[in-house]
């Protein structure tokens, strides 16, 4: 039996080899003292079984489909004349639509399943102009897109077995226990692979070898499903973008890539031969860029004349591999994505904000797979910790949420986060337009809107409990572009460019009397623009809060209206102002 704080980390490496060898069934334990506790820790404040099954529907689709919370609340629409659908998510860029029933508890039965099944055939067939609520409306005219892919999701919390449908995905406890396993168990468990050395020197656990980047290609390109350290969290794997400063170089000047390159970090559980090295476990730690923009022009020219440093380090101690992982990818002053790749940005950061208290889980189930002990030691900043919320997990800085208060704030762009953060994610179409060559990483830019966003939701009321005010519990990274509004533009008043000025903005945050002062303004900004009639006449053009919120909300013309209302707290602004030029 494992004791009640087992995870991973917990079990012998001949455990975990053999497990990925011969089973890919969650850890005991896991399940528990992992998925369990988290569910629990989310729906203790559940007043009766209708909130429960609401909250866990709300749990399912933050940690389970990976969306917002301010998404995923609002993808909600169970209730009266629902059509026997309680959420639907949309992806316009991929041209699906996912519709979720959800039953808690005794709810749940075989004959709820069917009767999903048929009430979404029944819905599709309605006439639009028959269906209730505007939301169902929208739903119905986008379902009879043409090549809109549609996917069923049945969700509860009891165990499902013996249930085989084409038509419906099945998510009961154990489905979920399988899923979050997946994110988090080492893919490179027990995973074997060769590569050829041209020459190489050895030092107690290490090589550094020269290896011909065409055979190093081939090396990556058998072992792309495992191979790179990152490839926990889905959305930080796979192909990624390529470095447009590599590329060139192996386009124009090849043969310089040796020395031009910082070249590439391997660790290893075993290491042995000479010519060929064998290996079990192997992990592209550092220059997962690299290692992508090789394989990319060997696919593109099937002729690669080049070499490359690789270090081989073999240890089978997880806490020594992740600190080679820390120190190979934590350069004080590291800027752009040269040598630094999708994976390796975020580790870093992951690695900055560590340094002061918080931990940016940039691995899906991370957070959620730590021991007690190992959470404790994350106790954040004094200063910073006043806006966040007295709650359990108030140390824990999640990459999407981050990412998407970073790209309201900095990029002024609330409305494309809420259409879908996946676009900005590594991988997404418009990563690269923020993670450009030039942005430096730096974790304020991470930290500052995240705290921002806190704030709002814990002391503001921009959260699923605020009841009175009927869109502020959408409205997170609206609040958070214009607290940037205001700061930037009608108090800094120095850069079109707000990263510009992140030191006079950590001076503001630094000091919390004022700063709050700054959020309560940014309060009254949003409640009143969103009273305003001009935006209530475009949500009810837009059929839905969604729409409104994914597409209009930061518009050209909403633009006028916010800036009307900052105006009209001009006074106080002066103020703050005159209190900041004192500082």
């Amino acid at each position: 039996m494992t004791s009640k704080e087992a995870t991973l980390l917990d079990y012998s490496e001949e455990g975990l080899a053999l497990l990925s060898q011969l089973s890919n069934a969650p850890l005991e334990g896991f399940a528990t003292h992992a998925v369990d506790a988290s569910i629990n820790e989310f729906m203790k404040d559940a007043k009766n079984e209708v909130e429960k099954g609401h909250l866990y529907l709300l749990w399912h689709l933050i940690n389970v489909e990976e969306v917002l919370e301010d998404v995923a609340e609002n993808a909600i629409i169970d209730g009266a004349y629902d059509c026997g659908i309680d959420a639907y998510l949309v992806d316009i860029s991929e041209r699906r639509i996912r519709l979720f029933q959800s039953k808690f508890g005794e709810a749940h039965s075989i004959g709820a399943i069917d009767k999903f099944v048929n009430d979404v055939e029944r819905f599709k067939k309605l006439e639009q102009s028959k269906i209730r609520r505007d939301e169902l409306q929208y739903l119905w005219k986008h379902l009879h897109e043409k090549n809109m892919k549609i996917e069923l999701v049945y969700v509860t919390d009891q165990n499902i077995d013996n249930y085989e449908s084409d038509e419906v995905k099945i998510v009961g406890r154990e489905q979920i226990y399988q899923i979050l396993w997946e994110r988090i168990k080492k893919p490179a468990k027990g995973q074997k692979s060769s590569l050829r050395l041209k020459k190489y020197i050895e030092h107690d656990n290490a090589r550094v070898c020269i290896v011909s980047a065409f055979d190093f290609a081939d090396f990556v390109e058998r072992n792309e499903h495992y191979v790179f350290e990152s490839n926990i969290r889905k959305h930080l794997g796979g192909k990624g973008s390529i470095n447009k400063g590599i590329t060139k170089t192996l386009e124009e000047n090849p043969h310089n890539l040796f020395e031009w390159n910082n070249g590439i970090t391997i660790t290893a559980d075993e290491c042995k031969g000479e010519e060929e090295v064998s290996m079990e476990g192997a992990q592209i730690v550092n220059g997962a860029q690299t290692s992508k923009s090789i394989l990319d022009r060997k696919k593109k020219t099937n002729n690669l004349d080049a070499e490359v440093l690789v270090t081989i380090i073999k240890t089978k101690d997880e806490e020594h591999q992740r600190n080679i992982t820390k120190y190979r990818n934590s350069q004080n002053a590291i800027k752009g994505k040269d040598y630094v790749s999708l994976e390796d940005y975020h580790i870093a950061v992951h690695h900055m904000l560590g340094r002061i208290g918080y931990f940016y889980e940039h691995q899906q189930g991370s957070w959620l797979n730590l021991l007690s002990s190992e959470k404790a030691k994350f106790n954040g900043d004094e200063i910073y910790n006043k806006y966040l919320p007295d709650k359990k997990e108030k140390y824990r800085i999640k990459d999407d949420t981050a990412i998407a208060s970073m790209v309201s704030y900095f990029e002024q762009k609330p409305n494309d986060v809420y259409g879908g953060i996946s676009k900005y994610l590594p991988k997404g179409a418009k990563y690269e337009t923020v993670f450009d060559e030039e942005l430096e990483c730096d974790y304020r830019y991470f930290l500052y809107p995240h705290l921002i966003r806190e704030y709002a939701k814990n002391e503001l009321g921009y959260d699923r409990s605020n009841t009175h005010d009927r869109y502020k519990k959408y409205a997170q990274n609206l609040f958070v572009a214009v607290t940037a509004r205001i700061i930037h533009k009608n108090i800094i008043g120095k850069n079109d460019d707000f990263k510009n000025d992140i030191f006079e903005l950590e001076k503001i945050i630094q000091n919390v009397g004022l700063f709050t002062k700054i959020l309560k303004v940014s309060d009254k900004v949003v409640t009143q623009y969103l009273k305003d009639s001009k935006v209530e006449e475009k949500i009810d053009d837009a059929n839905t809060a969604h729409n409104f919120f994914s597409n209009q909300v930061y518009g050209k013309d909403m633009l006028k209206v916010i800036d009307s209302k900052i105006r009209q707290e001009e006074e106080e602004i002066d103020y703050i102002k005159k209190t900041i030029s004192s500082l």
